[in-house]
């Protein structure tokens, strides 16, 4: 992968109406951010991302405010669950293409986890706000494989 995205849910309810956690949805503020960062996304999403979001309602709801500006197909992804792990992640989305660009719409703390697992880092060291968007970048220099933190935005920019 050329570009990894990590997109996390925006703010959700507290309690799903009939009490699980996946069947949570997007508070009015969580609606508004998902719509500013959705915009951002948009303009800057290169053509063939593939994207990939939790079924988790709230991640549904995050996704659909992206497809308000882009024709971008989203596949709900069983392994981006809340019950799934920071290793199910991982195998699932690494990959030697790199030409491709991945966004996924996901959970904290395995966002945060993984960040930190591809970076190198503590696996506590990265905390994924709520709306907030990381992008990692990969290159190889000098035949090693190097990822890097391209940018990190948030609703509030």
């Amino acid at each position: 992968m050329a570009n990894l995205i990590l997109w996390r849910h925006a703010e959700a309810e507290v309690q799903g109406a009939n009490g699980l956690d996946t069947n949570r949805i997007l508070t009015k503020n969580g609606r508004k951010d998902a719509v500013k960062m959705a915009k951002w996304l948009s303009q800057h999403l290169p053509p063939n991302t593939e994207i990939l979001c939790s079924p988790a309602k709230r991640c549904l709801e995050t996704a659909e405010a992206l497809q308000n500006f882009s024709r971008l197909e989203i596949k709900i992804a069983d392994f981006l669950s809340v019950d799934s792990t920071v290793e199910q992640i991982a195998k699932k989305i690494t990959n030697d293409d790199s030409t491709k660009t991945i966004l996924v719409i996901g959970h904290q703390p395995n966002l945060g986890m993984l960040i930190a697992k591809l970076l190198g880092m503590n696996e506590s060291a990265c905390v994924v706000k709520k709306g907030a968007v990381w992008w990692l970048r990969q290159r190889e220099v000098s035949g090693v494989l190097q990822t890097y933190l391209f940018t990190v935005q948030h609703p509030d920019y």
